[in-house]
């Protein structure tokens, strides 16, 4: 069993880290990483949709069952579910689904105190599943309440909040509907002066980008600009750059542009992080790979187990991120280190890899089930444990 894999299922607030053949205290209230650190608090930005699951029916027929989803609405539980603060920051409608949105963020005691209720309709996503490929959409969107935020009431609703990270994530809501990525910008703003960092994840979902990629591309190049981690899929590289295009290249010229980090997830293959060296200013990655073998997944009990779907896994590693880089585990926080306060030294590398690793296990699990299901804490800690057993 990794070594890496006994250290994820044995974390605690002073744990010792061992990577690298080095030992490390890392704690949240001594660390240096840690001084001067926002609060621990998330603000998830964007929408909230009913996705709609293709399964068998009892006659053997084509059915769809519907659950609460959108990647915001995925990220916030995710996140919520491994005990961190959480807020969503988006408009719900009043119908039927609208409600169960609402109360399915309360389940998950999200803080709701930013969201409006309004009599517009939900957003639906129909979804197709082809073995070996990614999933597919097709959204029904039209006049939908989680496209109505407006740039000129941002200030005004966060008013008086205070946050550790601030994260937009796309999906049905692209970069082209320019009155919400104008309020995504003003949220970026007003988030940054209270001193929180900020992430985006491009999140393509290519039958809703109307214009050309090229266009497309220099929107999110623009809006990687204003954000502290930028995060993609691999697919959603070759969608913006090119079947040809190379994901190191590609992560330098997101930090060139501002960012700080960025995260590059890769199905099965786990996930890249990306940053400048503390020495030499170089670009470096480092990798974390699932605690499974392909085709399996692992499930809570950390079993080996059959992929049910990848719906929600991208977004699950993107909550358990944003926990572990505002050391909601109680590790070291590495809010400056994105904030660009703090150099990415062998210390805070070392902090960085636990937090992918625990953020690709957390993914693993979500793809045992149907649907985006995050696991909690609880879950994630067992499974951990069983693997290093």
């Amino acid at each position: 069993m990794p070594r890496s894999l006994a250290l994820l299922a044995g974390f605690s607030i002073s744990a010792l880290c061992a990577l690298g053949g080095k030992r490390t205290t890392l704690k949240a209230d001594t660390d240096s990483s840690s001084v001067g650190a926002p609060t621990f608090k998330i603000c998830i930005v964007g929408e909230a949709l009913i996705d709609f699951l293709p399964v068998t029916a009892h006659d053997g027929g084509a059915a769809y069952r519907w659950r609460p989803g959108g990647a915001p609405f995925n990220v916030c539980i995710a996140a919520a579910r491994l005990g961190i603060p959480t807020l969503f920051f988006g408009n719900l409608s009043t119908d039927l689904f609208g409600e169960e949105l609402y109360c399915a963020l309360d389940r998950e005691k999200v803080d709701l105190s930013l969201v409006e209720r309004l009599p517009r309709p939900t957003t639906l996503a129909f979804v197709s599943r082809t073995p070996g490929a990614d999933v597919k959409y097709a959204f029904f969107k039209e006049n939908a309440a989680d496209r109505s935020l407006q740039e000129s009431r941002i200030a005004q609703i966060m008013q008086g909040h205070n946050f550790g990270a601030l994260h937009v994530s796309l999906g049905a809501v692209t970069l082209e509907d320019l009155p919400m990525a104008a309020a995504f910008s003003e949220a970026f703003r007003v988030a940054k002066k209270g001193g929180a960092f900020t992430s985006f994840d491009s999140n393509i979902r290519e039958p809703m980008i109307a214009g050309g990629v090229e266009e497309y591309r220099a929107r999110v190049e623009k809006f990687t600009c204003s954000a502290s981690v930028a995060k993609s899929s691999d697919a959603d590289i070759e969608f913006l750059y090119g079947a040809d295009a190379q994901l190191d290249v590609v992560a330098a010229r997101w930090l060139d542009l501002g960012s700080k980090l960025v995260v590059i997830t890769c199905g099965a293959k786990g996930a890249l992080a990306f940053f400048r060296d503390a020495v030499t200013g170089k670009v470096t990655s480092i990798s974390a790979s699932p605690p499974c073998q392909a085709p399996n997944t692992i499930d809570a009990t950390g079993r080996p187990a059959p992929v049910a779907d990848t719906v929600g896994a991208g977004d699950t590693c993107m909550g358990a991120l944003l926990f572990g880089l505002l050391g909601g585990d109680g590790g070291a926080s590495l809010s400056n280190h994105v904030l660009g306060k703090m150099p990415w030294d062998g210390h805070a590398v070392e902090r960085l890899t636990f937090v992918l690793e625990r953020s690709v296990a957390c993914a693993a699990i979500t793809c045992s089930r149907n649907g985006a299901d995050p696991p909690t804490k609880a879950e994630l800690d067992h499974a951990l444990s069983a693997l290093s057993a």
